[in-house]
Order: C-alpha cells, then structure tokens, then sequence
C-alpha cells in the first residue's frame, strides 16, 4: 500500500463528506466515470466536473455515511472499496421512495491512480432499499 494512494483514498472519501475543494487535489483531467446509468456521465471529466456530481448525489442521498465494508485495497495503480452506505432521501425521487426516508445501498468501487491523481472511478452498485418505518 503506498502512502499516496491511502491519502488519495482518504480525501476521495471526505470529497463525498461535503469537503468538495478536495477535488482540486486528487482529479486528473480526463477522469471518466463508469456506472450503471441512464445519464450521460462523459461530462464529469474534470475537478469542477466532479464537485458539481458529488452535490447532485448528495442532494439525492442526504446524510450519508459510509462505512468500509472491504478494503481499501490499494496498490500502485487502483484502490477498491467495497462500501455500505446508510442516510436520508431528499427531495424529488419519489421512484426511489419518500423524502426522509431511510435508505442503504451497498456499493464496489474502483479507482485508477496515475501520477498521484484519480484518473477514473468504476462503480457497482445494489439497488437503493428504503424504509420509512
């Protein structure tokens, strides 16, 4: 495990905890992101790019909190987590249930490192299960 890339990890981890001015420090320009997705997401190809997707998520998915459930696993080239992740719904998804509702999902993520930067981010996830109980 290399020290850049656990520091890579850890500010990619606070970026979705609202500390967008991260995405300066840790996206390449070019990054791409690849995930499951009826959006055309060719548009999050840089640093501004990325800060205005990670406000758009967390207005979906408010207070989210992660949790490590495997990894990270680091190495020269990628860093994967397999991630639990627990919050509120926002407004304006009822497909997905009623605002405030409790939501988790269960997500894989891979990043690519190049030159200490986050070049591309691949993400896999399980379908949102909410409850409003």
């Amino acid at each position: 495990m290399t020290t850049t890339n656990e520091s890579l990890w850890q500010k990619w981890r606070d970026l979705w905890y609202d500390q967008l001015d991260l995405a300066d420090e840790i996206i390449a320009p070019g990054f791409k992101v690849c995930l499951e997705s009826d959006n055309d997401l060719s548009a999050i190809n840089d640093a501004q790019a990325v800060r205005r997707w990670v406000v758009a998520v967390n207005a979906i998915f408010q207070e989210a909190k992660f949790t490590a459930l495997v990894g990270p696993i680091i190495t020269d080239e990628y860093i994967t987590t397999h991630w639990g992740v627990i919050g509120k719904l926002g407004p304006g998804v009822p497909e997905i249930g009623p605002e405030g509702a409790t939501f988790t999902r269960v997500l894989t993520e891979i990043l690519k490192v190049e030159n200490g930067l986050l070049t591309e981010c691949w993400a896999s996830f399980d379908p949102v299960k909410v409850s409003t109980g």
